[in-house]
């Protein structure tokens, strides 16, 4: 869920950046160094595995599949998260995760079909076990089954999150005596990546090479919407464009703010999804004190700063912009990942 605008990529192999070379294919020199700098990043991500990332004391939701759905959310909703493990108790197992981007979808299909009473009114009879079945009735994507053993290296849980579009991924274990699975964490690209740029030790190499260098980013026509667009035509955006994040411009098109996925949960906890006809502008104004807020770059910026950048702000993605402050493209948690993955 890191494309700003653009279709997210699926699988591994995949590669939307931009060419950085006027069609003739990136050049030897950027070739040359982004392997360089991807060696030594896989070098340091094989040297530690996904335990070490398990925090000493932490928060873990884990829902059940016997929940109804619309209780579900409002776990979601009322802890501030974006997505939660589920598991099945009937099966002893690992059933997938519960994300935003699940929950936009289903805003978007109700609002455009039911009125919010009736919406209200069929969730409540759904459990989460059943949740796989409707995600396929709106058209939507499977849900999110994606898992990691505490011991695989962080070089292979990369690989493993840069195979999907997922951000996200549950770290199971397996009980030793029953054989059931224990839902340890979870882990995003994130925290790999604040995981990374806190303790790799050649810090230098990341501060010599730009995100043009290292052909890092997407770029095109992006999704891009104003202040006094309502704030269901960019749900609409989000599903029908398969995006998480929209750019808010103003008459001349310079960047003012964003509106993402992640917002719909504080519309949830104001209890606004009635009320999705309202201007972006005011959902905005909803948003806590220590938002991170709009957080932009150029090509020019170097990897060490971008990384530096995320880690301090919390940021999911940096918007790319040119020298009038005008959106060019985006850099996504995944973009980067990728680039520092042999």
């Amino acid at each position: 869920m890191d494309i700003l605008g653009a279709q997210r990529t699926n699988g591994g192999g995949s590669n939307n950046n931009i060419n950085i070379n006027d069609g003739e294919g990136v050049n030897a020199s950027a070739i040359a160094k982004r392997r360089e700098l991807a060696q030594l990043a896989s070098f340091f991500l094989k040297q530690h595995s996904a335990y070490d990332m398990i925090p000493v004391s932490f928060r873990l939701i884990v829902l059940d599949t016997k929940l109804l759905v619309t209780k579900a959310l409002s776990t979601l909703v009322q802890n501030g998260v974006e997505s939660a493990p589920m598991y099945d108790s009937a099966l002893s197992c690992y059933a997938g995760m519960l994300t935003t981007t699940d929950l936009v979808n289903l805003v978007q299909y109700y609002y455009s079909n039911f009125s919010y009473n009736e919406a209200i009114d069929d969730l409540g009879q759904v459990q989460l076990e059943n949740y796989k079945e409707m995600l396929l009735r709106l058209k939507s994507r499977q849900t999110n089954t994606l898992c990691a053993n505490p011991l695989d290296t962080l070089y292979e849980v990369s690989r493993r999150l840069l195979a999907t579009d997922y951000s996200t991924l549950a770290l199971v274990d397996e009980d030793s005596e029953t054989g059931s699975d224990v839902i340890v964490s979870v882990l995003s690209i994130y925290r790999i990546l604040n995981f990374m740029a806190a303790n790799i030790d050649d810090k230098k190499k990341l501060k010599q090479h730009t995100l043009y260098d290292l052909h890092i980013g997407t770029y095109g026509d992006l999704i891009t919407a104003k202040m006094d667009t309502p704030v269901i035509d960019i749900i609409r955006m989000f599903v029908d464009e398969n995006i998480s994040v929209v750019p808010i411009l103003d008459d001349a098109g310079v960047v003012l703010n964003v509106f993402a996925e992640s917002d719909i949960i504080l519309l949830a906890r104001e209890g606004l999804l009635d009320e999705l006809n309202i201007p972006v502008s005011e959902a905005i104004a909803l948003r806590p004190d220590d938002y991170p807020g709009v957080h932009t770059c150029t090509q020019a910026d170097t990897l060490y700063s971008v990384l530096d950048t995320i880690r301090k702000t919390h940021v999911q993605r940096l918007i790319v912009v040119d020298d009038d402050i005008k959106p060019v493209g985006v850099v996504a948690l995944s973009d980067v990942l990728r680039a520092l993955i042999v």
